[in-house]
């Protein structure tokens, strides 16, 4: 299929007998010969056609299926496990036990492992065929075409889950059923600690406080909504603190500033890499801004976020990043 027509007659053949998956491919590399020519007409027609294609695809259910994985921890391996989550209320009060989830670095991801591991382990079709992913909108996933990111992006997502699964997850639940009020995590303990750190502004601290209480009210879709937005604004407003310039120039009318709109761009910088650790960098982007990960930064801004994306796993992730910041700062006694 070499030419522009070739491909468009290709994919509406597709899309006749109902061959919405296969239509799509081939709408796209249309598109691709429309973008040479320039031709905005077909450019038009061709993306608004990859989008309907794939989102007619998932309605019809023939060319996606769900498909779940489950390994059976021995009775040996769920007895270290929890032995391992018990440390953790070894701590005297909730402020130590929140400060050494937050300074706990093998909750994190090891990007350099995850790469490793991924170059070694990638399927041969990752290498030879053309991938593609799609959004539940149906629109063509940035970066999906690359079969080594797809398959880099799948590990990490595969680590990060048994992290969440494993550990992080089950942490949190037993921290909240915890016997001892003293050990107990409560909205009261937690938004105790968020203040005790002394470093959310006043204004923001305001609007945490209402991401906090309804995430113990078991009100997902609100406790995102809140604390997503309030994570960029503190680990900017941390980053400066720590002597990085978040301030961005606008010169288009004249001379503006405003504070920079946290991006994985500013996360991949070695000026961010040297503050925060290149393992933490890359959680955030591939938990806020990755359209390969969970893209939860977007999803909420764009208002694309699915109501079952608003669960006890994302909230119990997001509360962690803000432990990973919280952790690191030490409280400096003023005389």
């Amino acid at each position: 299929m070499d030419t522009f027509n070739d491909n468009l007659k290709q994919a509406e053949d597709l899309e006749n007998k109902e061959e919405y998956f296969q239509s799509a491919h081939y709408y796209k590399q249309a598109l691709k010969l429309a973008l040479d020519k320039g031709n905005s007409k077909d450019i038009i027609l061709c993306k608004n056609k990859c989008v309907e294609m794939n989102q007619k695809s998932i309605l019809s259910g023939k060319d996606f299926r769900e498909i779940s994985v489950e390994h059976a921890l021995n009775e040996q391996q769920c007895k270290q496990l929890d032995e391992l989550i018990d440390t953790f209320f070894e701590e005297k009060n909730t402020n130590a036990i929140l400060k050494r989830i937050g300074r706990n670095a093998s909750f994190i991801p090891k990007i350099s492992v995850v790469k490793d591991s991924a170059n070694k382990t990638i399927p041969i079709s990752y290498q030879i065929v053309n991938m593609s992913m799609i959004s539940n909108e149906g629109h063509s996933l940035r970066g999906s075409e690359d079969g080594q990111l797809l398959w880099q992006m799948s590990m990490y997502d595969i680590s990060l889950q048994v992290i969440l699964i494993l550990y992080l997850n089950k942490i949190f639940i037993n921290f909240m059923a915890f016997e001892s009020i003293d050990k107990r995590l409560t909205y009261e303990n937690l938004l105790n600690y968020f203040i005790s750190i002394e470093i959310i502004p006043e204004k923001r601290l305001e609007i945490i406080k209402h991401g906090l209480k309804h995430f113990f009210q078991d009100d997902y879709i609100s406790c995102l909504h809140i604390l997503i937005p309030q994570f960029e604004s503190l680990f900017l407003h941390v980053s400066q603190l720590c002597g990085m310039d978040i301030v961005a120039l606008d010169q288009k009318l004249g001379i503006a500033t405003h504070t920079k709109t946290l991006s994985d761009k500013y996360l991949e910088t070695e000026e961010f890499i040297k503050v925060w650790g290149e393992d933490y960098c890359q959680l955030i982007k591939f938990v806020l801004f990755e359209p390969l990960g969970y893209k939860l930064r977007h999803k909420i801004a764009h208002g694309e976020i699915l109501p079952e994306e608003c669960n006890l796993q994302n909230c119990t992730l997001t509360l962690y990043l803000f432990l990973v910041i919280l952790g690191r700062i030490e409280k400096i006694n003023k005389h």
